[in-house]
């Protein structure tokens, strides 16, 4: 029998890693190994991000009262600010307090989108989707992940 990859444990999963990759940012000493640190992370944060508004909220799309339609543009606005600070620290000097505290806000709204998203997406989907509606979500997102390194790379190279 294939195993699930269900989509909210794929999401729990990025939101963990990435906050855990914060956490080790702010502790790393090495200027060299932040700035590398930070630019895998921003790649895979936006590359999450990216295939979370094309698979999780457009699965949602449509089919949600006008409220819920609101809070998924508060998400679009919560990558997008996520996106602005993450352009401000790889640019910015590790070693000033201004970037230190750029970093804990980072650390901060990625904690909180993650966790109103686990409460309310989550429950959203739970109420929409079979546990097969949830593994197919989840692979629709690997998928799209997939997709997204492989353009980041292209860009890359």
């Amino acid at each position: 029998m294939d195993t699930c990859d269900d989509i909210r444990a794929q999401l729990r999963g990025d939101h963990e890693a990435t906050l855990a990759e914060l956490d080790a940012l702010r502790d790393e000493t090495d200027d060299g190994r932040c700035g590398f640190r930070l630019k895998k992370l921003r790649r895979a944060w936006v590359t999450h991000a990216l295939a979370e508004e094309m698979v999780v909220y457009r699965a949602l799309e449509g089919v949600e009262a006008a409220s819920s339609s609101v809070r998924a543009d508060e998400r679009f606005a919560e990558h997008d600010l996520v996106d602005g600070l993450f352009d401000k620290l790889v640019r910015g000097r590790r070693s000033t307090s201004h970037w230190k505290t750029r970093l804990g806000l980072l650390r901060d709204l990625i904690a909180g989108h993650a966790a109103s998203e686990q409460e309310e997406t989550f429950a959203r989907l739970s109420q929409r989707l079979d546990p097969e509606g949830m593994c197919e979500l989840g692979r629709q997102f690997q998928l799209a992940r997939r997709k997204l390194r492989m353009l980041e790379d292209a860009k890359a190279a």
